[in-house]
């Protein structure tokens, strides 16, 4: 089993060397005191464990372990501290153990143990690499296979699933680490959430690893970039599909139907986010008035029932909105149902007096008069 040992002390390195050369089942391929070479060192001699100091001035061992993992999965972390306080966030980022310093015999003992129950490689599930992948980020995530399979990504915590919807949101950008601070861990002091960050980074990244085909994750030192290839996003898709349809009319309306289809709920609204509200705002307004135009394109061509769906269900969405609750009113009247009318006027009447503590527009009022002296 081949080693690699980190650590800013030079004392330190000399003592963890002389503990494991007691164990014939081990290989030091080397020993570094600069945590800036460990990388390339990485990549030249493929070890199967590194034993990291956490604490050291040049780099966060947190984060240097993120990156080591990062370049090789299957690689076994042991972290080395003089501080029980890093216990956890060790724990959380996956490494096989820690060991306090000064390094105890017996204590060393255990970690090769469980170095030897763990050295057989994992195999990570890979999916078929032509299949195309479908992320709904319509109010909760979800991922859709080609063969018609949905699946929910469980995330280790809220922040962690965070994280990744706002790399996914500003994906193929390079998104810097102090703004995910000031995002997601602006309550904690620097030390822990740079800590915190590392580990949620690392959890991503374990997610993700499922899906090895459709996501790149990298470390670009200042921060993130989160790739995608053979991945459609239905947002994404729906405002596509919009802007490249001609003009609604009759004969083109089944495209605008068929694009509608993606969009079945508000931009990530099963979670408060709210980096994502101008673009929740923004996206809504663009289904409203799109909704609104496909109704009035039924309405002009007599498909009243459709028409009246249409309203009905822009209605539900909308129940402020005056527009929609007068050509509703208007519809009904002109195929005859007259209680409908007075119905939608006084919804909108209560709802208006209910939620903003005003009145209808004096236009939808001075209509309702003028149709009920015809309909009394």
């Amino acid at each position: 089993m081949k080693a690699i040992l980190v650590d800013d002390e030079q004392m330190a390195l000399d003592f963890l060397e002389h503990l494991l050369r007691e164990h014939n089942d081990i290989e030091i391929v080397d020993k570094l005191t600069n945590p800036l070479s460990v990388k390339e060192n990485v990549k030249q001699t493929n070890p199967d464990v590194v034993f990291l100091d956490i604490n050291m001035p040049q780099v966060n061992g947190l984060e240097l372990a993120e990156q080591i993992l990062e370049m090789n999965p299957n690689i076994q972390i042991v972290f080395v501290t003089a501080y029980d306080d890093y216990a956890l966030s060790a724990f959380e980022i996956n490494a096989l153990d820690y060991l306090l310093k000064p390094i105890q015999k017996e204590r060393l003992k255990k970690t090769m143990k469980r170095l030897a129950q763990n050295s057989s490689p994992v195999t990570e599930h890979s999916s078929r690499k032509q299949d195309r992948l479908l992320l709904s980020v319509c109010g909760s995530f979800s991922i859709k296979k080609e063969n018609g399979e949905t699946e929910l990504v469980s995330w280790r915590t809220s922040k962690v699933r965070e994280l990744f919807h706002y790399l996914l949101h500003n994906k193929e950008r390079l998104v810097r680490k102090s703004l995910l601070i000031e995002l997601i861990w602006s309550g904690l002091d620097p030390e822990k959430a740079y800590a915190q960050l590392y580990t949620a980074i690392y959890h991503v990244r374990k997610a993700l690893k499922h899906y090895p085909d459709y996501f790149k994750l990298e470390n670009m030192t200042e921060g993130y970039i989160l790739s995608t290839q053979n991945v459609d996003i239905d947002m994404e898709l729906w405002q596509q599909k919009l802007e490249e349809a001609p003009p609604i009319t009759q004969q083109t309306i089944k495209q605008y139907l068929e694009a509608m289809e993606y969009y079945t709920a508000p931009y990530f609204d099963d979670y408060d986010y709210w980096w994502a509200e101008n673009d929740k705002i923004r996206l809504e307004r663009l289904w409203y008035r799109t909704a609104m135009q496909i109704a009035k394109v039924y309405y002009s061509v007599s498909s009243y029932d459709k028409a009246k769906e249409w309203y009905k269900r822009i209605n539900e969405r909308y129940p402020e909105q005056e527009e929609v609750h007068f050509s509703l009113m208007k519809l009904y009247s002109f195929i005859n149902e007259t209680e409908k009318v007075d119905e939608q006027y006084l919804s909108l009447k209560n709802i208006l007096q209910t939620e903003l503590a005003t009145t209808p527009n004096p236009e939808i009022t001075s209509w309702y008069k003028q149709w009920k002296k015809y309909h009394m």
